[in-house]
């Protein structure tokens, strides 16, 4: 019986000290509109300005044909790979900025295990 894969890391947004944790399996929207996932009210940002996906693997920030764009690095990009402390700014590229965590807050998921505490009988 093959072991069932593990299950896809949440993706943490922080944004101007409030943080949003997103699981896998449906797209976030990062926009002005009302009802957009995470909600940034800036004048630069589109109503559906950033898609949040997890595909094949691995989540993915989607520049959702937005008018003033998505940056890394001060670099106008399409689509982010984003890896665990990935930063990137909305709508200019000293825009709104975001930063996101991946696979954090899952309990005790992803920690070293403690040692230390350990009777090891000799």
């Amino acid at each position: 019986m093959a072991m069932s894969a593990p299950a896809p890391p949440a993706l943490t947004v922080h944004h101007e000290g409030s943080e949003r944790t997103f699981a896998a399996g449906h797209d976030v929207v990062v926009g002005r509109d009302l009802r957009a996932d995470m909600r940034i009210t800036h004048p630069l940002i589109s109503r559906a300005h950033l898609l949040l996906r997890f595909d094949q693997g691995k989540w993915l920030a989607i520049d959702n044909g937005s008018l003033n764009g998505t940056f890394v690095n001060g670099r106008r990009v399409p689509v982010v790979e984003i890896h665990d402390g990935q930063a990137l700014n909305i709508g200019n590229p000293d825009g709104p900025l975001l930063t996101f965590d991946v696979g954090r807050h899952q309990g005790m998921a992803g920690r070293p295990p403690r040692t230390e505490s350990m009777n090891i009988p000799v």
